[in-house]
């Protein structure tokens, strides 16, 4: 009776709040392609209201198959399916290889649209790791049970389908990558072929032969390299489209290659490949599952992360390739040309390498400390030159991305590469003792157990760029650490610490002096009616203890004020942002999602969780 009595009390919740006409669309990762994360529509959820009545759950789109869900959410309001009728629908991609479309505002249990699958996930072998932990061939963590949708899919509004890109298991037991079209209104998949694009790639000389790599092996595309970069579709709106997908590379030398790979979506074939590292290895494209950034004018933004170079066994000979053929870690603006014939060229046309990591090798073998710029994704705020990203360094990088300089860091060098940023490297993860704020030397070894300070704060996943009432701002949140927010001149490039949050990610190993603390911080998004003063709010979903990398562990949903600080400081020198509400005063608990967001969209919030559902909440009127 109490069940019942709960239910008919949300039922009625949800129909007493008043929704306002649906007006944001969330057709991909991070809003859009210049992957700010800033919803701009948002006319219903406001600092003032939360702080005064909080958020409460008033149901969770549930899905049955694994329940790790990686996949950023998307949603469509008003859109007509199958059933002749108009809902506000809930896009989910699951590790299991399903796709559900939901009615956001049906009861749950009867809000199901459709549910398409699209073949056998992978289930990778379990490989030994010292007992301690699941290690397979795929991941070396092992928390995932299916390996099916991992990137955030995309939505052509425009032409009523969905794109996706998923492992599916082959008659050899062994997985390839696949792209798939589904229609939105019923969720039928439309690819030709059925069953999907098998996403292949080779390195071929002029005359078609396979290139070899430094490691004596052919430069190909495997089927197991992780596709965790959320798909790219420019333009969003319009014609003349063209679809972008990554993939990761490897931390070792021999290791595979990162791939960008090109699809036309009127053909339904892939008409180009780029590789970040043909004659080293790694570059791989991951930036904790954001996306690749794309402008208006049809480029394409992208940050790799380790490799580059070879080391021989004795470590005497170093062979490095970075800045010449390679371009691991760097940021990357990609050109497309169709060349006639169903095939087209992705061309590097800018680049900057601020480090490399054969710079960064202490002993007489294979040793970088795995700082990759990879960890985050790009991000190009729409109408202004700039392009930022920040990796596990922790350092944010302001670029013009009209002239990125194609330069390389090296020791000795750095006025070179800091002459070609917009300002000079700032640690927005980390502002601790004995680090100053703007950092003259980008090589400060962030995490190395002999120096202080001995935890890592890395950034997975890319800055939140916010520009509301108060001018632009940048929101981040990094590993061991706190929410931070910064003002960004668009002018200058410039970056001003404002203040930081209470609550830490992972606190308590955080605080641990014998470990190096948990992955991966919180993972942000911002929202506002436009530029309408106290409107601003982030919100955040972060891990309360332990480390999500490694494990499945419980999380926690806030919202802070964007531009209203706390009365009361973290210490006289540092501001507090003020927290409006968590999800624990909700009364619910959850697993933590370890890469993907929430979504804010038209009085409503989205958390995905590790337990097969996504939670929706409303403020209560």
């Amino acid at each position: 009776m109490l069940r019942l009595s709960c239910q008919l009390a949300i039922v009625a919740l949800m129909l007493i709040v008043p929704i306002a006409r649906a007006s944001t669309l969330v057709l991909t990762r991070s809003y859009n392609n210049g992957r700010t994360g800033a919803d701009l529509t948002e006319t219903q959820l406001t600092p003032q209201h939360i702080a005064a009545k909080g958020m409460t759950r008033v149901k969770s789109l549930v899905v049955d198959d694994d329940p790790r869900i990686e996949a950023q959410p998307l949603y469509v309001p008003d859109l007509r399916m199958s059933d002749g009728r108009a809902h506000n629908v809930v896009f989910i991609a699951t590790m299991g290889n399903h796709v559900f479309a939901f009615d956001a505002d049906a009861p749950q249990g009867r809000d199901l649209l459709w549910k398409t699958f699209l073949g056998e996930p992978y289930r990778p072998p379990d490989l030994e790791r010292g007992g301690e932990h699941r290690r397979t061939k795929i991941d070396d963590w092992g928390i995932n049970i299916d390996w099916g949708i991992l990137s955030t899919p995309v939505i052509d509004l425009d032409n009523n389908a969905m794109y996706c890109v998923n492992w599916i298991v082959q008659a050899d037991g062994n997985p390839a990558l696949f792209l798939h079209r589904l229609r939105l209104s019923d969720g039928k998949e439309t690819s030709e072929p059925a069953g999907g694009l098998r996403l292949q790639a080779a390195l071929t000389d002029t005359q078609g032969k396979p290139v070899i790599d430094a490691s004596g092996k052919p430069v190909t595309m495997l089927p197991d390299q992780k596709q965790r970069a959320a798909l790219l579709l420019t333009s969003l709106s319009g014609a003349n489209k063209m679809l972008f997908l990554a993939t990761t590379g490897g931390e070792k030398p021999g290791a595979p290659h990162g791939w960008v790979l090109a699809v036309d979506p009127q053909s339904f074939t892939q008409t180009a490949a780029w590789v970040s590292t043909p004659q080293g290895f790694g570059g791989g494209i991951w930036q904790a599952a954001a996306g690749l950034a794309g402008d208006d004018a049809g480029n394409v933004y992208a940050m790799t992360a380790n490799g580059g170079f070879i080391v021989d066994n004795a470590g005497h000979t170093r062979k490095d390739f970075n800045g010449t053929t390679d371009f691991a870690e760097a940021f990357i603006r990609l050109s497309y040309a169709q060349a006639g014939n169903g095939k087209g060229t992705l061309t590097l046309v800018d680049w900057l390498i601020p480090f490399r990591d054969s710079d960064r090798t202490t002993l007489p073998n294979y040793d970088y400390r795995d700082q990759d710029l990879g960890s985050s994704g790009p991000v190009a705020p729409p109408g202004t030159d700039l392009l930022f990203g920040a990796g596990k360094d922790g350092l944010l990088y302001v670029l013009n991305r009209n002239n990125m300089g194609k330069k390389v860091g090296e020791p000795g060098k750095m006025p070179e590469v800091l002459g070609i940023l917009k300002s000079a490297p700032i640690y927005v993860t980390y502002n601790g003792s004995d680090i100053p704020t703007s950092v003259p030397e980008i090589d400060f070894p962030l995490g190395n157990p002999t120096r202080f300070p001995t935890k890592t704060h890395h950034l997975h996943g890319s800055p939140v760029y916010w520009d509301g009432a108060a001018g632009p701002m940048l929101f981040v949140w990094g590993e061991n650490e706190s929410l931070r927010a910064w003002r960004i001149d668009p002018g200058t490039g410039r970056v001003s610490f404002v203040g930081k949050g209470a609550e830490v990610a992972s606190a308590a190993l955080a605080v641990n002096p014998t470990s190096i603390g948990g992955m991966p911080g919180g993972m942000v998004v911002a929202s506002s009616n436009g530029k309408m003063p106290h409107t601003g709010i982030v919100w955040a979903t972060a891990p309360i203890d332990g480390d999500a990398n490694h494990d499945v562990v419980a999380g926690i949903a806030r919202a802070y004020d964007a531009t209203e600080l706390d009365p009361t400081p973290i210490d006289p020198a540092t501001p507090r942002l003020k927290l409006l509400w968590d999800s624990s005063r909700s009364g619910v608990t959850f697993n933590f999602a370890k890469f993907c967001p929430p979504v804010v969209a038209d009085g409503r919030l989205l958390v995905p969780t590790y337990d097969g559902r996504i939670d929706i909440y409303i403020s209560p009127p």
